[in-house]
């Protein structure tokens, strides 16, 4: 399975695309140029920063692996910012991660704020990167018409991609006018591990023939990514199924682990030591488990630390096997039983599972996965190498190739017929288990603003009606709002009839956040 054969580039000018993949724990950047043989661009830095008490960041992304970098923000009081990435999540009830779980921002920040720094110094590590990789005439040459795509989680919707674009007009990545927000495309984790797969040329099981299904999971960080593809005639690619995102990926393990020293460790001395527990087996046990019938052990204190009861010995703190996996269990379950459900609704059948992202490196989590699914008859593999930077090379092939051309829409989508005079028209997606959902009435409490379309409805001609009613003449314009669900990003038109021949017209769609009551003030009743 590989991607067919890229034409070659036919521009006139040379361009410059930057991939930005913002994980919940690890970012990456990916970039390509014309006659660029290979996608730029290895490794992976946390995402995390350190802010000082006026609210400065004071060391980002790489700067925090710096020895004593503990300590010297304890000294100075500086907050942490660590798997923000989730507070930017939909709020939705399917979609909601567990509140506990997730850390607060530091005080008086937003998610856009933090995002705005972060993707600032990713920007910034490019640039560098870039300039001392081909000189610094090569970025100033290009760096104002730079293309950008975002990747995202499968779960995340227009809501939370008009935040990063916001945030990325606030990094200084694009000005904010029309053709600068044009530069900025998303596409899913799970379509961008799909093109990964495709551009390192993944074994299929089976055939690989036309109708093959293909499961994507992204296994990362914070999420748990699943996409199911049916390969078709043209070489391209098509969803087969609803796309989901479940909230069970590496930090929940770390979690349950510091869940059990705090449990295990309370009411000692050694209670205090739970925290950098906590980061050792983040660091090192997690990836280095294998077996549940070893032990593992965990240097965090002295080496004249005892405690025979707690099974500590020389500052080292014993773990038996079984309890390591069963701070695994739940998300490896969560994997298993979220391909056995993609077998279960997708259209075709699903012949083979492709796990990727920084999680799925973990060979106990492959291994128990591979035991329960190949029994079914599908295959479960898995890249040889760089499989913690997929989402950020698939990205950038997601822009060049694109062989994905159809997609599922994750919601049905509709209007309140009486709100349709307006000039600003609502929409709303309904959430409920109804098949065909028709009438808001009927389940009022299952439909979510989604967002409010606005269109330039100049073209549209108005006729003049006499309303018995009333007494009075008023003017009425018929339309349609498209929504075009096909495409990695919602888009919205407005259709009507010119002389018989339908007309599509422009409409701009306004999420949570994007000012609303200011955009409604300054904007023409038409």
């Amino acid at each position: 399975m590989s991607l067919p054969s890229r034409p070659k580039y036919q521009g006139e000018t040379r361009k410059l695309l930057l991939a930005f993949d913002i994980g919940t724990t690890f970012s990456g950047i990916s970039y390509r140029y014309p006659s660029q043989e290979h996608v730029g661009g290895d490794s992976k830095i946390p995402t995390v920063i350190y802010y000082d008490k006026d609210g400065k960041p004071c060391a980002i992304g790489a700067e925090t692996l710096k020895e004593g970098i503990e300590a010297d923000a304890e000294e100075k009081s500086w907050s942490k910012a660590y798997w923000f990435k989730l507070h930017l999540r939909p709020k939705t009830k399917g979609a909601m991660a567990d509140r506990d779980e997730i850390p607060p921002l530091p005080p008086n920040k937003t998610v856009i704020q933090v995002f705005t720094d972060y993707m600032r110094y990713l920007h910034q590590c490019a640039k560098d990167y870039i300039s001392q990789t081909h000189g610094a005439l090569f970025w100033r040459s290009l760096e104002d018409e730079i293309l950008y795509v975002l990747t995202h989680p499968n779960g995340w919707e227009g809501a939370q991609q008009a935040s990063m674009r916001n945030a990325a007009i606030l990094a200084g990545f694009i000005p904010d006018t029309a053709d600068g927000r044009s530069r900025i495309s998303f596409v899913t984790e799970g379509e961008a591990s799909l093109h990964f797969c495709l551009s390192n040329g993944l074994t299929m099981n089976g055939s690989g023939n036309n109708g093959s299904g293909v499961l994507i999971v992204d296994a990362g960080g914070g999420t748990i990514d699943v996409t199911a593809y049916q390969k078709l005639a043209n070489d391209s690619f098509e969803e087969i199924a609803i796309p989901k995102c479940y909230f069970q990926g590496s930090i929940y393990v770390t979690s349950r682990a510091e869940k059990h020293f705090d449990d295990l460790l309370s009411g000692t001395r050694f209670h205090q030591d739970v925290p950098i527990l906590a980061t050792r087996f983040d660091r090192n046990t997690k990836h280095v488990f294998r077996r549940d019938d070893e032990p593992h052990h965990i240097q965090f204190a002295s080496h004249r630390e005892r405690d025979a009861a707690l099974n500590i010995r020389a500052g080292r703190i014993t773990v038996s096997g079984r309890v390591v996996a069963s701070f695994f269990e739940p998300s490896i379950s969560c994997i298993i039983e979220a391909i056995k459900l993609q077998k279960r609704i997708a259209h075709s059948p699903i012949e083979s599972v492709f796990l990727v992202g920084g999680f799925s490196a973990s060979t106990w989590l492959f291994e128990k996965v591979k035991k329960a699914i190949e029994p079914l008859g599908i295959g479960v593999f898995r890249p040889d190498s760089h499989v913690n930077k997929a989402v950020s090379n698939g990205a950038v092939s997601f822009f060049l190739d694109s062989v994905v051309k159809s997609r599922i829409s994750r919601v049905t989508y509709g209007a309140r017929q009486s709100e349709l005079d307006s000039p600003v028209s609502a929409i709303h997606s309904y959430r409920g288990t109804l098949q065909s959902p028709k009438w808001f009435v009927d389940e009022p409490e299952q439909y979510t603003l989604e967002c409010l379309i606005r269109a330039d409805t100049s073209s549209v001609k108005r006729e003049q009606i006499y309303s018995t009613f009333k007494n009075a003449y008023y003017y009425q314009m018929d339309f349609d709002i498209v929504l075009m669900l096909g495409l990695t990003e919602l888009k919205a038109q407005i259709a009507y009839l010119e002389n018989g021949i339908e007309r599509r017209g422009p409409a701009t769609i306004i999420y949570e956040g994007d000012d609303l009551a200011t955009w409604r003030s300054n904007s023409p009743i038409d």
